[in-house]
């Protein structure tokens, strides 16, 4: 019962500690922080995509004010640190992308097949990962320029990277930070990724940040219309060009063995099919490039008949 008394007091004695030293700091919480932390969900997202070839999810972990000194302690390590600056921020930003996102990512943007990290396996980084994680910090930079855009023009740019935590000095260690950390999840593994914003460099935009904006409903239809649009450009189909097509009996089929030869009745100008997912798309004619290479030419568009694409739906 006493070692119960003596926990609770204790944790009671942190919890007046911890009130007080955040009394100690005069801000008030910013709303546009919020609205730009969830438009980098879906920038990262998308990034991420397209960095590493595979479905990202990207989701919110938490957006709070810690004092610098705080930032430092709960940093991965370990981590990639890019070190930012731009208008209209007064000093430096960090992004901080921790060992598995790192690793996983650089693995799926050199085509490899990522194994599921294990806490004994965690070393430092190589020369490659190195240079992976600078690409993911830019790449990050690059979102949250694009998020803080719709409160004001930004510019951001990539200065530096750092591996150890406690070289990160963007700030005083007493310094008020804004922190957003994100959740990524890729390839079955999940990364953390955390930005750091000292609350002194916000000054500049701070009024513009302290206000309530909700946007305009045709602003917001339309970016949605922008990013379907881009999801639908990087998705990828296979063609399938039909040069010749007949009729063999089956006695005949079964008598093919290895060696045997199939006439494919398909000459120079001759026109074909090009079938996407068993629909045929368009018209084409063979021929061949300079160099001999066998290619075909589209020389028209296949409209689908109405009745068709119906009763595909409806077997659907």
């Amino acid at each position: 019962m006493a070692a119960a008394d003596t926990q609770t007091s204790s944790q009671t004695g942190e919890l007046v500690d911890e009130i007080i030293r955040m009394s100690d700091f005069n801000y008030e919480r910013l709303p546009m922080l919020d609205i730009v932390a969830e438009r980098m969900v879906g920038n990262l997202s998308g990034m991420l995509s397209d960095l590493t070839r595979t479905l990202c999810e990207t989701s919110m972990i938490q957006l709070d004010y810690v004092p610098m000194a705080q930032v430092v302690e709960a940093l991965p390590n370990p981590a990639i640190f890019g070190i930012g600056v731009g208008h209209p921020f007064e000093g430096e930003l960090m992004v901080a992308v921790d060992y598995a996102l790192v690793v996983v990512a650089t693995e799926l943007m050199l085509g490899g097949n990522p194994k599921k990290i294990e806490v004994a396996e965690v070393r430092d980084f190589t020369a490659i990962e190195q240079g992976f994680g600078e690409k993911l910090s830019a790449g990050v930079l690059n979102e949250l320029q694009s998020a803080f855009s719709t409160v004001f023009p930004t510019d951001l740019d990539l200065v530096r990277i750092e591996l150890d935590p406690e070289s990160v000095t963007i700030a005083k260690q007493s310094s008020l930070c804004v922190r957003m950390k994100f959740s990524v999840a890729m390839a079955g593994q999940t990364g953390i990724l955390e930005i750091v914003v000292p609350y002194d460099a916000l000054e500049p935009i701070r009024p513009d940040l302290g206000k309530i904006y909700f946007g305009d409903r045709g602003d917001t239809v339309n970016a949605w219309k922008t990013q379907l649009n881009g999801q639908i450009e990087r998705a990828e189909t296979e063609l399938e060009v039909v040069l010749s097509e007949y009729v063999v009996p089956i006695q005949t089929i079964m008598k093919w063995k290895p060696g045997s030869v199939i006439e494919v009745r398909a000459e120079e100008g001759q026109e074909a099919t090009i079938r996407v997912a068993d629909t045929p798309m368009f018209k084409c004619e063979l021929g061949k490039k300079n160099n001999g290479v066998a290619a075909v030419q589209i020389t028209d568009f296949l409209e689908q008949d109405d009745k068709e694409t119906k009763n595909d739906r409806n077997h659907r």
